[in-house]
Formats: structure tokens, sequence, C-alpha cells
């Protein structure tokens, strides 16, 4: 792990290609933006102990998004090899919903998004599972997370998850 700092405006990386590190924001802001068809569009403004860019190099994938420093930016480095040591400490089962919530978030358009991407706003069976699966933020505080970038980490898929997830049945 190393730190790396970003002026105002640089490209961390673009949506699309291939990850090989993931970064926290120590100081700073970063913005996550997704091609739009005039414009790019801001889908987040991650701010201090924030994690991004962590997907691509745990599952393969590509980029989902380009990320760019909102105002001068300090990031903690970390590579895939760092982070995947990082994940396997971790309870298996822990490992397990980590693995799961990724894999919806990476193959579900959010929930407020599906209707402009021309998709079925009811609930599929994939909501149905994710939303069993989420756990709430009072029993996430209770898996005792010491490590910065992975209690980041559950944090982020468990917000990514629920922008996600249709309103819950009868709310």
């Amino acid at each position: 792990m190393f730190k790396r700092t970003y002026p105002k405006g640089k490209v961390v990386f673009k949506e699309g290609e291939a990850g090989s590190e993931a970064f926290l924001v120590e100081k700073g802001k970063i913005l996550i933006l997704k091609k739009g068809v005039d414009a790019p569009i801001i889908v987040a403004s991650l701010g201090p102990g924030a994690l991004f860019g962590e997907m691509a190099i745990l599952d393969g994938g590509v980029r989902m998004a380009t990320a760019v420093a909102g105002e001068d930016t300090i990031c903690i480095v970390v590579n895939s090899q760092q982070l995947t040591q990082r994940l396997m400490s971790l309870d298996p089962d822990l490992v397990r919903l980590i693995t799961s919530l990724m894999e919806y978030c990476r193959s579900t358009v959010p929930f407020d998004s599906r209707a402009k991407a021309g998709l079925s706003l009811a609930e599929t069976p994939g909501d149905r599972q994710a939303r069993m699966m989420l756990p709430p933020p009072h029993v996430v505080e209770s898996y005792g997370l010491k490590d910065p970038m992975m209690k980041a980490l559950m944090n982020m898929l468990c917000d990514y998850t629920r922008r996600r997830l249709p309103p819950a049945p009868g709310a």
C-alpha cells in the first residue's frame, strides 16, 4: 500500500478499463462518472473513508465507471493481491456475503435507473435474494471490521445494494 495524490480534474481510471488497484480516499473528493447520452453523469461523490475501484480487481471485470478527482485528493492505493489478502483474512461467511452482494451489484441496474433503461420496475428473484442477504447497518457494525478498507468495502457494497433494490413490498 502507498499513497497517491491526484490534482483536481485528474482522471484516476476510465470506465471500461481493466483494474489493478483499488483506492481509499484519505483526503479530498472523488467523482464517479458514468457515460451519458450527451455528457458524463456524476453518479457519486466520495469523500474521506470511501473505497472505490475495488470491484474490478476483486472479480476481474472492467471498471464500471470513470473516477476523477473532484478536488485535490490523496488516496491510499492497494493492489489486487493486497486487497484479496485482506478479504481472505475475514470470516468465510462474511466473504461469501461480500461476494454475493458484489455479484448482485455487478448484474443489476440501480432501481432509479431501471425505467430509463427500459427495464421492469417489478422486484426480481435476484432483488428478493439480495434483500434477504443485506444486513442492516447495526448488524454490519457488529461484524467488528477493524481494517478500514474492509469496513469501507462492506459499507459500500451494502449502499450499492440498497440503491439497486426496489422499494420493499408493502412500503
